[in-house]
């Protein structure tokens, strides 16, 4: 026998715990000093540009949100008035057949 008693309806439960781990990893720069020297002439100047709060971020986003809706829909509404425009041109081809006909 396992050793469970199975005349009882008891259930076996594990708690389990989520475990994110971190591993560590060594960076180093190297520098010109007495005995090594380290060639410069492929560094990058990098020269900062002007700070930019989140509210003003979220404000530029905004507007560009605006602007892509509006190209969006005007985009839109330009295919809906030229599928309108193209069922008047069918209608009124049809309309002078059904005249000709009953000519």
């Amino acid at each position: 026998s396992s050793g469970i008693n199975a005349e009882y309806g008891e259930t076996q439960t594990v708690t389990t715990k989520n475990v994110r781990s971190q591993t560590t990893s060594d960076t180093s720069t190297q520098m010109t000093k007495t005995g090594c020297w380290v060639s410069d002439r492929q560094d990058k100047v990098i020269i900062p540009g002007q700070y930019v709060t989140a509210d003003e971020k979220f404000s530029y986003m905004l507007k560009q949100v605006i602007v892509l809706q509006s190209y969006f829909r005007r985009w839109k509404a330009q295919k809906y008035v030229n599928s309108i425009r193209q069922d008047h041109i069918r209608r009124i081809e049809w309309e002078k057949k059904k005249k000709k006909k009953k000519k």
